[in-house]
């Protein structure tokens, strides 16, 4: 990827309006782009990936627009907007945006395979700026990227060595350790208060000039709520969620009337790496679902894009995904999980 191009056109652009996705990844990339640019913030408030229409409509009124961990080439959001655009994304791409008024950076367009997490991506945009390295790092453990991440791991040792702990820079260790605490902790801001958890996460990250900093504030009581919610629902998933012996596969509705889908999927597949794993939670606008399969051999976000077609949208990796599911068509989405499950 072009860093240094990167950095050019983000130079040249007009107060931007940045959006980013609604995860950790998101917050502290977004966090690191403000080092390079300022400009008015905005998490993605659709379901999944989504933008709501209302989000789209406010960004016509930008003068340019930063996109964040959002694999804006798999919506049209772009079609009904004709200002300057910086795209910084690590998904899978389905097609490279950029033309005369758009730059679509993606490592996947050079390396299919490769796995850098945004906030890894913004990181580098700051010429490995001193100090910082940690909020990247969250970012990265949030979203699982840290064994392509060595030289970052490697950076926080040197500058923040009391959040990385003494094992091995790999996720099931970061996991544990506090950098993984942090990212849990921003998760926990959306699980207990949504939307505006994330944006109070996106300013304590930004602000932030130490990892401690974020410790001793209020995202630190959204963790406790988090944990113990957490505990209730993977114990209930071992007793009632629906197995699938023949492809080692389970499907699961959430039970609290917290969004915990992802953080679901995502702690069962640490626990079952070998297992597809597909937690659901109804909502009165819809069914969210989020997939997970840690050693994959399944394509998750294949299985999701195969239930909600026609009713819905899907998407992410291979690995890990998400969806969503139109008010009313939920019983044929779970119907198209059963028999995919079934039959791997």
């Amino acid at each position: 990827m072009n860093y240094k191009k990167s950095r050019e056109f983000i130079s040249g652009l007009e107060k931007p309006t940045i959006v980013y996705h609604k995860d950790a990844d998101g917050v502290c990339s977004s966090a690191l782009i403000q080092e390079l640019v300022s400009g008015n913030v905005a998490p993605n408030d659709g379901p999944g990936i989504q933008l709501s229409e209302g989000l789209v409509e406010s960004l016509k009124n930008s003068k340019s627009i930063i996109f964040l961990d959002i694999p804006v080439d798999q919506l049209s959001v772009v079609d009904g907007l004709d200002q300057s655009m910086f795209i910084l994304d690590h998904h899978p791409p389905e097609k490279n945006l950029t033309n005369e008024n758009i730059l679509h950076q993606n490592p996947r367009f050079e390396d299919p395979d490769v796995y850098l997490p945004a906030s890894y991506l913004a990181y580098k945009l700051l010429e490995d700026r001193k100090g910082i390295a940690w909020k990247a790092g969250v970012g990265v453990v949030g979203d699982h990227g840290v064994e392509d991440c060595q030289d970052l791991m490697e950076t926080i040792a040197e500058e923040n060595p009391e959040i990385v702990g003494d094992g091995g820079y790999t996720y099931n260790e970061m996991k544990d350790s506090k950098l993984g605490m942090i990212a849990d902790m921003i998760e926990a801001s959306k699980v207990v208060e949504g939307l505006d958890g994330i944006r109070k996460s996106q300013n304590i990250i930004r602000d932030a000039e130490k990892p401690n900093d974020v410790f001793e504030t209020q995202l630190r009581d959204f963790y406790e709520i988090y944990k113990k919610e957490m505990s209730k629902e993977e114990d209930r998933f071992e007793r009632e969620a629906e197995y699938f012996p023949g492809t080692n596969s389970y499907l699961y509705e959430i039970s609290t009337s917290y969004s915990l889908v992802s953080d679901i999927s995502t702690s069962m597949s640490n626990k079952k790496p070998d297992a597809v794993i597909i937690v659901y939670q109804r909502e009165s606008y819809g069914m969210k679902i989020s997939g997970r399969c840690q050693n994959g051999r399944v394509d998750v976000s294949n299985i999701i894009k195969h239930a909600v077609d026609g009713h819905g949208t899907g998407g992410g990796h291979p690995q890990a995904a998400g969806g969503f599911v139109e008010r009313g068509k939920e019983e044929i989405a779970l119907q198209r999980f059963r028999e995919k499950l079934e039959g791997i």
